[in-house]
């Protein structure tokens, strides 16, 4: 398992250039929190001078896997493949922990995971009214996706889309799988929403859990290789890329994975096709790192917002810095996820936006509590809300839903520490 990345770990020369970008380190200073650091524990276990204990696999889980140390490593390490292979050989020597085992259950039965989503905001350590400011009006967060799950199949011209929405839209954010589904109507697509459609695996294999994620990867294959679509899209990155990069390894051999696309992706080409209205609102973009540096899509996202007319996208400091959720990490370490979220909302309100705008509903909601906490009021969207916004008032305007960012409070960098 980790034993064939050997050669890989030897690659590193420990020069250290990925601490200027790893956002674990850059919040706790240690050289255990650093991609280094974390190549030097993996090392040492590979070498026999290190157990699989309790503080090894507590720096494994404060990778984010954002990808940011592969792309600044002048080596070419795959960081990320050796990291994940480490979590599952502490799994595989030590088995799941609690957290491993109750997530799988839950992420295993969709019914489940729908009656307890009221425990979300605990769980994840959102208090709820900073949580809720992730919706729009009128909807309510952990709203039940039967609520949108209806297709509309009016002008179906251009053909079926299959829409997975993952379990943060299904559950928590239907408001972003509400305006993906109206984009998709507006381009005359028929969307389906298969029945059946469980969680894409990406929480489990943070944990290191592959078993479990290649349950869940073998079910979803199963149920979309029957259905006959043009497409199948997706509106969360960590989703989209999970089904590009993972499932070719998850799967049984000769299983094909489903060719999924990010939303972002799909409508490149078809944006033109969207009769949009002019929006007076200014947005600065964050990057989801599985969206950027994980799938290649980070100007095609920003070209679909500058296609719409009035609209002014203003850049923040580091855009593409990780907001700190990091798969589970909100779960196992709050506290360091507080902080490196903490600073993607200082960068955000310097731009004096009036909205943030994200592909990632992982993204939205810990940039939303972010900003909330640190006293702003700048509204966290999705980008498919914002196409669904100028769809909606076609031509008609918005200057009357214009907000201005309040900056009441400024919190001290190392609060909490």
């Amino acid at each position: 398992m980790l034993d064939r990345y050997r050669p890989d770990v030897s690659r590193c020369v420990k020069c250290g250039a990925c601490r200027a970008v790893c956002p674990s380190f850059l919040w706790e200073r240690g050289e255990s929190f650093s991609t280094r650091g974390r190549m030097a524990l993996i090392q040492s276990v590979l070498n026999g001078e290190l157990a699989v204990s309790g503080i090894f696999k507590d720096r494994l889980a404060t990778c984010t896997s954002c990808l940011a140390c592969e792309a600044s490593c002048p080596s070419g390490v795959p960081v990320t493949d050796i990291i994940q292979a480490a979590k599952e050989q502490a799994v595989a020597e030590a088995g799941a922990g609690l957290i491993s085992r109750l997530l799988a259950g839950v992420l295993k039965r969709p019914a489940l995971l729908r009656a307890s989503q009221w425990l979300a905001p605990a769980v994840l350590r959102y208090s709820r009214n900073n949580s809720s400011e992730c919706r729009v009006q009128g909807s309510e967060f952990g709203a039940p996706f039967e609520k949108f799950r209806e297709q509309d199949a009016k002008n179906t011209k251009t053909g079926r889309v299959v829409f997975f929405p993952g379990c943060a839209i299904a559950n928590f954010q239907p408001e972003i799988g509400k305006a993906t589904i109206a984009v998709l109507n507006e381009l005359g697509c028929e969307v389906l929403i298969p029945d059946g459609l469980k969680c894409c695996g990406r929480p489990l294999l943070s944990l290191g859990d592959r078993k479990a994620a290649e349950e869940l990867a073998e079910h979803n294959q199963a149920l979309l290789a029957g259905i006959g679509a043009d497409a199948i899209v997706t509106a969360c990155a960590s989703c989209g890329l999970t089904f590009k990069k993972d499932y070719p390894k998850l799967l049984r051999p000769g299983a094909e994975a489903p060719e999924v696309q990010d939303i972002h992706e799909f409508l490149a080409t078809r944006i033109s096709g969207l009769k949009l209205g002019p929006l007076d609102i200014s947005v600065t973009w964050h990057d989801p790192c599985h969206l950027g540096r994980g799938q290649g899509l980070a100007e095609t996202a920003r070209d679909i917002l500058r296609a719409v007319p009035g609209l002014s996208l203003v850049e923040m400091i580091d855009a593409d810095r990780c907001c700190g959720f990091g798969g589970v990490m909100r779960l196992t370490h709050h506290r360091l996820s507080d902080g490196i979220a903490a600073d993607k909302a200082q960068n955000i309100m310097k731009t004096g936006a009036d909205a943030v705008v994200t592909g990632c509903p992982g993204c939205r909601m810990q940039i939303a509590h972010a900003l909330r906490q640190a006293g702003s009021e700048i509204e966290a969207l999705h980008t498919m809300q914002v196409l669904a916004k100028a769809l909606r008032d076609d031509g008609r305007g918005t200057k009357d839903t214009k907000k201005k960012a309040i900056r009441t409070r400024q919190p001290s960098r190392g609060a909490g520490r």
